[in-house]
């Protein structure tokens, strides 16, 4: 039995390889587009079900608080001080959820009860340490609370605490 010569396939054995090799290259593009797609749709998800999360808490808070005369809304206002103590974005949205989250028992009362839990509110005002927040402690202090409109608005500072 005779074998045939492969130089006469030569020439198509190279365009069947690169073919081959192109098929491959290009299913892993492809499979790392659809991977980076499918990435940002799941991050968008997460977004917007944080998003829901927060509108569900708002309008239970709403049917509960149905009253003028309540606080229905904490508003937290960060005051840049020096240079030196000036805080990036991500840690001033983590404080102000932690401040928030502090200031939480206010909602749904009457404006003109706020004076009942005077030695609370006090101690609010005061220095407060917040670990770990973007790996580093922070001192936050209110300065100023003031409700307008059901709206409890607290102005406050925050400096980045060193521990002794």
């Amino acid at each position: 039995m005779r074998i045939p010569s492969f130089d006469r396939f030569q020439k198509f054995m190279q365009v069947t390889a690169f073919f081959v090799c192109g098929m491959v290259v290009g299913s892993a593009v492809y499979s790392a587009l659809e991977n980076d797609v499918v990435e940002g749709f799941i991050l968008r998800n997460y977004q917007l079900e944080e998003q829901l999360e927060t509108m569900r808490m708002d309008l239970k808070l709403a049917q509960q608080v149905r009253k003028e005369n309540v606080i229905n809304n904490i508003r937290i206002i960060f005051q840049q001080g020096t240079e030196e103590n000036k805080i990036d974005i991500l840690t001033e949205t983590a404080l102000k959820k932690k401040v928030k989250g502090d200031l939480d028992i206010f909602l749904g009362r009457s404006i003109y009860d706020i004076n009942t839990d005077a030695v609370f509110v006090r101690k609010l005002l005061s220095t407060k340490i917040y670990d770990n927040v973007a790996d580093k402690d922070y001192a936050v202090s209110i300065k100023t609370i003031l409700v307008v409109d059901g709206v409890l608005q607290a102005w406050v500072e925050a400096k980045i605490h060193l521990r002794k």
